[in-house]
């Protein structure tokens, strides 16, 4: 029996490995547009997800540079095989550059604020003396 159960721990290791390898390969969308403003061209070779990942990317389109943001992504289309035409909603942030403040990060921290407040103070009601 524990020779089933070793095997099945070095199988699920070697699975866990795998999956891994193939997330740690992706390029993140901060480190192609790095690779772009550097000299305004990509310089490896990128898949297509990760190119659609860096078109669909807020973060880059928000706070970006705005010129080097707009080239990137007509080096990223063209590598794609698309025209400025088929753009899929990457301008979906607003023509002002900056991404809205709605207001929900607040409204959470405030919640869980509120939240470890109760808790502490059950705690400390339960932590007292009975009298």
């Amino acid at each position: 029996m524990s020779k089933i159960r070793g095997s099945a721990v070095l199988g699920l290791v070697a699975l866990l490995a795998l999956l891994s390898v193939s997330v740690a390969a992706a390029a993140s969308p901060r480190e192609i547009y790095e690779d772009f403003a550097d000299n305004g061209r990509l310089d490896q070779t990128y898949s297509e997800t990760d190119l659609r990942r860096v078109l669909a990317d807020a973060s880059i389109q928000g706070y970006g540079n705005p010129t080097v943001t707009d080239d990137m992504r007509n080096e990223v289309q063209q590598q794609l095989g698309q025209d400025d035409s088929q753009d899929q909603g990457v301008d979906a942030v607003g023509e002002g550059g900056t991404l809205p403040f709605t207001g929900v990060d607040l409204a959470l921290l405030t919640l869980g604020a509120g939240l470890l407040l109760a808790i502490g103070w059950g705690f400390r009601k339960l932590g007292r003396p009975q009298q």
